[in-house]
């Protein structure tokens, strides 16, 4: 993204790697107040409704006025999220059947305390950069 620019992009992420659907990841960032949606990545092995990715734009956070440091922040947070509930996930010994209901995948949310430390610096950083009123 080029400083100042207010062109739009959307960004997918395909998390096979990981081994996490796009449901899990999307529903940890959100509980990290993350938001994003779950996505189809292309040649995706899994059905829609469960994807094997993310997709998040960046008018939300441009909006705001924030920059390539604070993109930079909320990769990292990213990141870090879908490594600790991909790790979770395998401690528990989930299947991809198991996460696929949501009780599965709140359980994996619930025991990651990175989730609950990422979510006090993502509302920090948001402090920092109002989202501005439109008149």
């Amino acid at each position: 993204m080029v400083s100042g620019s207010t062109e739009s992009h959307l960004i997918l992420i395909d998390l096979t790697n990981k081994k996490v659907i796009g449901n899990l990841a999307a529903e940890a960032l959100e509980a990290a107040g993350i938001v994003l949606n779950r996505n189809a990545v292309p040649f995706d092995p899994n059905p829609p409704f469960y994807p094997s990715g993310i997709r998040l734009g960046t008018p939300g956070v441009t909006s705001r006025g924030m920059k390539e440091p604070e993109m930079k922040k909320i990769a990292f947070w990213i990141n870090e999220i879908i490594s600790d509930i991909s790790l979770i996930k395998k401690q528990l010994k989930m299947t991809f059947e198991h996460e696929k209901k949501i009780e599965n995948r709140r359980k994996i949310i619930n025991k990651s305390k990175i989730i609950k430390k990422t979510k006090k610096e993502v509302k920090n950083l948001c402090r920092k950069f109002p989202v501005k009123k439109i008149y």
